[in-house]
Formats: structure tokens, sequence, C-alpha cells
């Protein structure tokens, strides 16, 4: 067992930022050796956490390194992965998880094939902030409609996200900022419970307004902005709101009043868009 695990470490040094190492192993029939070693119980926890790290360093390569890992069927050896009680290897099993989820080749729908998948991926939120920033990735990446918004709404996303908004790590609140400005896109049901929901005395459109402020990053603060705007379009925030500064600098424009809410707040970053 110890020689194994040498050679899945000396594996991983092997592969870190070289594309075409990547591709000799998948080649040489390293994965399925790496998913069998993961998936038995008889592997030690450092071993599994080490297979994970190299697959997921695999799929950090070209899109035909991903397509060769969803192939060999890794998406459910990693969700298996995430049962363990062992937070080293589900944060492993997440941050491969999220580089193939995030790739242009992996089908969205590969997430909500088990409904058992999304209610454990909440409770698993509140596991660390490792967790809580790659299940955000992965539910930002992987909600492209209304199907998708409805799942993730109905398995109390909304209330599970939240209080993520305000951590200590920004890139947590950076991804749960996007999970929420795609859950709101062009969804009333969403849009309206965002204005009710409070976060340490907040609700969250002062949170959201609080986040475009000029001191925050440029990612951020676009981001903020779609929550708004989103919300705005579905009725949620008045148009008028005092939460929303409207600058008049384009009086020459007619537009409808909703674009010209969608203008004007995107007025604060015209410098970068």
């Amino acid at each position: 067992p110890q020689k194994v695990l040498q050679g899945v470490i000396d594996m991983k040094n092997a592969v870190i930022g070289n594309n075409k190492q990547k591709a000799n192993l998948i080649v040489l029939g390293a994965v399925p050796r790496l998913l069998y070693l993961l998936q038995q119980e008889t592997s030690s926890t450092e071993l599994r956490t080490e297979c994970a790290v190299v697959l997921g360093s695999l799929a950090m390569g070209t899109e035909n390194n991903v397509k060769s890992l969803l192939d060999c069927h890794i998406i459910p050896a990693l969700l298996q992965g995430l049962l363990s009680p062992d937070l080293k290897f589900i944060e492993a099993c997440l941050r491969c998880l999220r580089t193939i989820f995030i790739s242009p080749v992996t089908p969205e729908d590969l997430l909500y094939t088990d409904a058992t998948v999304i209610s454990h991926l909440m409770a698993l939120l509140s596991r660390s902030r490792y967790t809580q920033e790659y299940i955000c990735q992965i539910f930002s990446h992987c909600c492209k409609g209304p199907d998708h918004q409805t799942i993730l709404f109905n398995h109390g996303a909304v209330q599970n996200i939240a209080h993520l908004l305000v951590s200590t790590s920004y890139k947590v609140r950076m991804q749960a900022l996007k999970c929420f400005s795609v859950l709101a896109f062009e969804n009333p049901q969403v849009s309206m419970t965002l204005v009710n929901v409070s976060v340490d005395g907040e609700l969250l459109p002062q949170i959201f307004v609080k986040m475009l402020q000029r001191d925050k990053p440029i990612e951020m603060q676009l981001t903020s902005a779609k929550c708004l705007t989103s919300m705005c379009r579905a009725g949620a925030i008045r148009t008028d709101d005092s939460c929303i500064v409207l600058k008049n600098q384009y009086p020459g424009i007619n537009i409808p009043e909703f674009d010209k809410h969608l203008f004007e707040v995107c007025n604060h970053f015209n410098n970068h868009l």
C-alpha cells in the first residue's frame, strides 16, 4: 500500500502544470486505475485523497482530458466519495467536481440525475470554506434555466447560501453572489423571495447595494448589479427604491424604465464594460 501511495504522489507531481504528461497518463490508462483506488474501501483515506487530487489535476488540462474522464464515469465516483466522513477527501472530490462541471464539455444535467445529490451538497455547505466555495461554484455553473433554478430553490438554496454573503472569505462571498445572480435571472419567484431574506439583521437587497460600492472589486460590483437588476425587473424592487441611486446622465436616450434601471446601475462601472 505504501508503494501504491508513493506512486500516486509521484504521478501527482509529474502532471502538475504539464498538459503533455496529463495526456500521456490518460492514454496509458491511469484514469480507471485511479478511480478504482478511489472507490476501494480498503484504500487508505490518504490514498483516496491523493487519487482525487490527481484526477482534479488531469481535469485542469484540455477539454479532451475532461471528455476522457467523463467517459470513465468519474462524476458518480466522485459523488460517492462525498459520503465519506473525512473532510480533506470530501474537499478533494469537490475540487475535482468543480473543475469538471465548469468545463464547457460537461452537461449540466449530470448534476441533477439523482435528487439526493443536491440535498447532500446543501448539507456539505457548512463543513468548511472550501466546501462552500466549490459547491457554490458548481451551482452557479450548473444553473442554466428555470428547471435548474426550481430544483435548487426547492432544495433551500436561498436560505443555505444567503449567510455566505457575509463570509470572511472573498472567494466564498463571490461564489455565493454568483449563485444568486443565476438563481434570480428572469425568475420572479426567486427574486421576490430574496427581498425578504435577512442576514445578520440586513436584508439581501441592502447587502447587494453594499457590494456595489466603489471600494469593492469590479467583479463583485457587476455581479451584485445583476442581482439587483433581476429583482427590479421581477418587480421585487421598485425603480425608485431608495437603495438604488439613478443618475440620469443620458437624457437623450429613450428606453423603458426597467432597461433604464439596468443601464443606470451598470453606469457605476461604465469604465469596465
